[in-house]
């Protein structure tokens, strides 16, 4: 459980989509450092990769952590990252491949416990700062995984899941995805699952909603809630965009929202 959800708020203020250097030359992170040699990177900032995670872009997620991987961990100078750990396919696919998924970032942590760390608390982003670790945060992408049974709810709490998104981009039980075009907001099942992820103390992600569902979403949660990864349809009107309107309701509601970088989404 999250001690304190202002204090996760807090902490997360330097949330930015900063990818790992995995596969960045030596001399590309050289020529970085060397750029400005009176700043001393992230030594005295606590930064939170709001999605992401160790490892190449694109290599087989089964496989362990490879030595270099593991430099790259400690090269980034992340404190914690968003680690999607739900599963992509049919409803009883996502669940088994999510318990999966967290079972296999449980065994690179074991592995590797002078890199990596698991993240269950506010107060525990601290302490992977402090050691030099890289706090892993378990998310969801969707709720799939979910389905409508409450306690998968309780089990993948158990289990070390800190951030439940409520939607991809195509419509599911809990509400709207952003490539929906009725665009029909949060369902009751929703409305009930935003109050249940309040009371345990998880994070809220509006990442991928239809925009009615992240309005309805944002004002249905008792808590602050989190956009993290997304841009401005206001700079460029794409669906994965959040609008003026969505930005403000989140904003006073005391959340935050993470910029990607995603150059493949383009007009």
């Amino acid at each position: 459980m999250l001690s304190s959800r202002r204090q996760f708020l807090a902490t997360t203020a330097t949330v930015a989509a900063i990818p790992i250097l995995a596969g960045w030359s030596d001399s590309t992170r050289v020529a970085m450092v060397a750029a400005d040699k009176s700043w001393r990177g992230y030594a005295d900032t606590t930064v939170i990769d709001a999605l992401g995670g160790p490892g190449q872009y694109g290599a087989d997620p089964a496989l362990p952590l490879t030595p270099k991987m593991l430099d790259d961990i400690r090269l980034s100078g992340l404190s914690a990252v968003n680690l999607t750990v739900s599963g992509v396919g049919s409803y009883s696919q996502d669940y088994d491949k999510s318990i999966a998924n967290i079972a296999y970032w449980n065994d690179q942590i074991a592995a590797h416990p002078d890199r990596l760390m698991l993240i269950r608390s506010a107060t525990d982003i601290a302490s992977a700062k402090a050691s030099n670790r890289l706090g892993l945060i378990y998310g969801f992408q969707d709720t799939t995984p979910l389905f409508e049974d409450e306690k998968r709810l309780e089990q993948f709490d158990q289990l070390g899941v800190r951030v439940i998104q409520l939607t991809y981009n195509i419509r599911n039980l809990v509400g709207d995805g952003c490539t929906e075009p009725g665009d029909a907001g949060l369902s009751r099942y929703g409305r009930r699952l935003v109050g249940q992820i309040n009371e345990r103390g998880m994070l809220i992600d509006l990442s991928h909603s239809g925009r009615r569902t992240a309005l309805e979403a944002i004002a249905a949660s008792s808590k602050p809630v989190a956009i993290t990864h997304t841009g401005c349809a206001a700079l460029t009107d794409l669906p994965r965009n959040k609008t003026d309107a969505e930005l403000k309701a989140l904003a006073d509601k005391g959340g935050v929202a993470g910029i990607y970088l995603m150059p493949f989404l383009r007009k």
